[in-house]
This record gives structure tokens, C-alpha cells and sequence, in this order.
């Protein structure tokens, strides 16, 4: 998709699949990653007024909570997963669907690898920002979402 051009979407169409980034944070003990959006869609309705954001929507009614919701996030959420591949460093996060949330490299760091081990899960964040940066920001709009995911570190010659 070229940032420059508009789109057309077909609401009763397939789901189509945005292109994420991810980073992972390993400064406390609980591990987080943070996914962003590379494209976003912008919707209008009939009377030219603007519609509801489909990514933001999609989180809230996906198994995610406000950040400032603890309650709605304190347990994992239910039917997520995910998977890193330590020999590729490839994070695959799945939905309640089974549908692919984000697939692609992580830069996981060897701290986050192991905390994330021993909990057997890691922060998810996601909303309306392009980078990490903008995680404050999007809070602060009550538009960054966040979840507990289960998560399973596949490493060479160590799993069963």
C-alpha cells in the first residue's frame, strides 16, 4: 500500500491483513512487546463525517482493554497466543480465531527471552501510534490497548 495513495474498502469483503511492526521491551521484569500498525484505514460514514477506526475497534472488541482498564487485562487473555522461534528470532501471535495477529522478527533480547520463559506469558500494547515513542501519547488519548498473552519459547535442542 503507498502512504500517498487512497483506497477503497469492500466492509463486506474479507478482513485484510495490516502490515505490523514489533518491539519488544525488556526493562522490567514483566516483558512487553509493542505492535504498531504500518498502514492505518480511516473510515467515513454516508454523511461525510468520520467513522470509527477499524484497528482500534478491531483491539477493543478483540480480547484487548483499555491500558488504564487493569481488570480488563490483569488475566491472559482468553484463546491468544504466541510463539517465538529463538533460532529466527520470529514472533507469532495468534487471535482467539487461530488468524495470525503479527508474524515477523522480534529482536528479542536474551532478558526477555528468559523472563518471558519463566512467565509463560508478556504484555501485549497496540493502538493508535506508529512507534514506541507514541505509546504515552495514545494513553493519555485512551487509545492504547494492552493484554496478557500466553506466550511459548521455542529454543533449539531444549523443547520437548
Amino acid at each position: 500500500m503507498d502512504p500517498n495513495t487512497m483506497y477503497s474498502v469492500d466492509l463486506s469483503g474479507p478482513p485484510v491483513a495490516l502490515d505490523m511492526q514489533a518491539w519488544m521491551d525488556d526493562r522490567d521484569s514483566v516483558p512487553r512487546v509493542v505492535f504498531a500498525a504500518t498502514h492505518r484505514v480511516e473510515t467515513f460514514g454516508t454523511d461525510g463525517g468520520r467513522g470509527p477506526d477499524p484497528y482500534l475497534e478491531g483491539l477493543r472488541t478483540g480480547g484487548w482493554a483499555l491500558l488504564d482498564d487493569f481488570a480488563g487485562w490483569a488475566d491472559p487473555a482468553p484463546g491468544w497466543s504466541a510463539v517465538l522461534d529463538v533460532a529466527t528470532d520470529e514472533l507469532t501471535m495468534s487471535n482467539s480465531a487461530g488468524e495470525a495477529f503479527y508474524s515477523g522478527t522480534l529482536n528479542s533480547s536474551p532478558r526477555w527471552r528468559k523472563e518471558a520463559r519463566k512467565l509463560g506469558m508478556f504484555i501485549a500494547l497496540a493502538g493508535d501510534f506508529a512507534d514506541p515513542v507514541g505509546c504515552s501519547d495514545a494513553a493519555l488519548r485512551s487509545q492504547l490497548y494492552a493484554m496478557l498473552c500466553p506466550i511459548t519459547i521455542n529454543r533449539p535442542g531444549r523443547n520437548p
